[in-house]
C-alpha cells in the first residue's frame, strides 16, 4: 500500500506540474499578443486625430532600419498601439495589413517622370512587438533580370511585392525615401507619412543602394 500511496503521490506531483507549466505557458503566449504588453512609451492610445498621426508617424520613422541578410536588404519600421475608429485597443500590424514603401531613383527619370519603386509586404510585429518585420528586397534576383517597368512578386521565407515605374535600361542604383503607407483594406484609413513628412522627421534622406 505504501508503493501504491508513493507512486500516486508521485503521479498527482508530476500533473501539478505540468498543469502549472502548461498555464504559464498559455498565459505567457496571450500576454504576448496582448496590446496592453507593448511598452508603455509606444502605447498612444490616450492620443487621437492629428495628435495620434504626428506620433505614430515620428514612431514609425524613429524605427526605421536597413538590415542585410541572404534575403537581400530589409526595411523596417517602429511599431505601437492605438485606439481604432471603433474604440477597441488595438497594436499597429493589427489594424494595418500592409506596409508600402515608395522611393524614387537618384537623379535618374523618363519623358520627364522619375524613376520609382514600390516595395510592398505584410505589417507583422517583432517577438517584443517593438517594431514591424523588415520587407526583404532580393536585390540579386532583381538585377538579374532585365530593366523595366513591372512588378515582381517573391514568396518566399519573406513575402514580398516590388514594383518599378518609369524605368531606363539600366538599373537606378540609388534610391530615396518619398513615402511610407500602412494600409488597410480600406483605403480612407491608411497611415501615409509623405515626402515632406519624411524629410521633416527625419532631418535627412533616407537613401538605400541597390548593388
Amino acid at each position: 500500500m505504501q508503493k501504491i500511496a508513493g507512486v500516486l503521490g508521485l503521479f498527482l506531483f508530476c500533473f501539478a506540474l505540468g498543469f502549472s507549466y502548461l498555464k504559464y505557458s498559455t498565459d505567457s503566449i496571450e500576454i504576448d499578443r496582448n496590446p496592453a504588453a507593448l511598452r508603455t512609451s509606444f502605447d498612444y492610445s490616450y492620443l487621437s486625430g492629428e495628435k495620434l498621426a504626428e506620433a505614430a508617424k515620428n514612431r514609425l520613422l524613429s524605427g526605421f532600419e536597413i538590415r542585410h541578410n541572404a534575403d537581400g536588404l530589409g526595411l523596417g519600421l517602429g511599431h505601437f498601439v492605438f485606439i481604432d475608429s471603433s474604440g477597441e485597443k488595438k497594436l499597429a500590424c493589427q489594424a494595418f495589413k500592409k506596409v508600402i514603401f515608395t522611393f524614387e531613383a537618384d537623379g535618374v527619370s523618363v519623358a520627364g517622370e522619375k524613376s520609382t519603386m514600390d516595395v510592398e509586404g505584410p505589417c507583422e510585429y517583432s517577438n517584443d512587438m517593438a517594431k514591424i518585420n523588415p520587407l526583404y528586397i532580393p536585390i540579386g534576383k532583381i538585377l538579374n533580370e532585365r530593366p523595366g517597368d513591372g512588378e515582381f512578386q517573391f514568396n518566399g521565407t519573406h513575402p514580398v511585392t516590388v514594383r518599378f515605374s518609369n524605368l531606363a535600361d539600366t538599373w537606378p542604383k540609388t534610391w530615396l525615401l518619398k513615402s511610407v503607407r500602412l494600409q488597410t483594406e480600406k483605403s480612407s484609413d491608411d497611415l501615409l507619412i509623405e515626402s515632406n513628412e519624411v524629410a521633416r522627421i527625419m532631418g535627412h534622406p533616407i537613401v538605400i543602394s541597390l548593388k
